[in-house]
């Protein structure tokens, strides 16, 4: 783990290249909740960065099933969605739409994979929101590009990752909606017109 800390601190530093996805899953070293000031250091807003990630990493070793009530989650499967697209502009009509009226539904696994794989509105909302977040990082830099690569790998999760690098963003989001489902293990789907909900107990 030092090891991979330290080459960090060399690449930072711009003493070593390497390939800025060499450190993606950085956060899963041993130990690295107790380390993890040593790798935002070189980044601004250190400390809220290292109380959020402190925070991620001690729940994500923890949490196996949904602590909240179904109305809550309901509750925050519909804010993440409006989060969202309060802070976008210019959604074409099939993408408005979906996101203005749709039915909430709790579905068992096989629902919500049987859904997964097709083309629908909850990826193109994420490639909306996504080209947003891109567009909007205070620094655009290796360091900074590194840094985003090491919060996607603590869960392979996107929405996760802005969620933390919220402090480096240029626009103020909120995604603490989804961050609620994460924690509780939650998932959600949308489609044209439903929001599928996949609570895992």
């Amino acid at each position: 783990m030092h090891n991979l800390i330290n080459q960090w601190g060399v690449f930072c530093k711009k003493k070593e290249t390497l390939n800025k996805s060499h450190f993606t899953y950085i956060f899963h070293e041993e130990g690295i909740i107790n380390n993890v000031n040593q790798i935002t250091q070189f980044l601004p807003e250190q400390e809220k960065l290292t109380q959020v990630i402190e925070d991620v990493l001690s729940i994500k070793e923890v949490k196996e099933k949904a602590n909240i009530s179904d109305e809550a989650i309901i509750s925050h499967a519909k804010n993440f969605i409006l989060e969202q697209v309060d802070l976008l502009e210019n959604l074409d009509d099939e993408l408005r739409s979906a996101t203005d009226n749709f039915e909430i539904k709790f579905v068992t696994p096989t629902e919500f994979e049987s859904n997964i794989d097709d083309d629908i509105p909850h990826y193109w909302l994420f490639d909306e929101f996504g080209d947003l977040i891109r567009d909007s990082k205070k620094n655009d830099n290796e360091v900074t590009f590194a840094f985003f690569e090491a919060l996607y790998g603590i869960d392979n999760d996107y929405y996760l990752s802005w969620y933390i690098a919220a402090p480096l963003l240029e626009i103020k989001i909120n995604l603490s909606s989804y961050y609620e489902l994460w924690k509780n293990n939650c998932q959600i789907l949308l489609l044209k017109d439903k929001l599928l909900i996949l609570k895992n107990t």
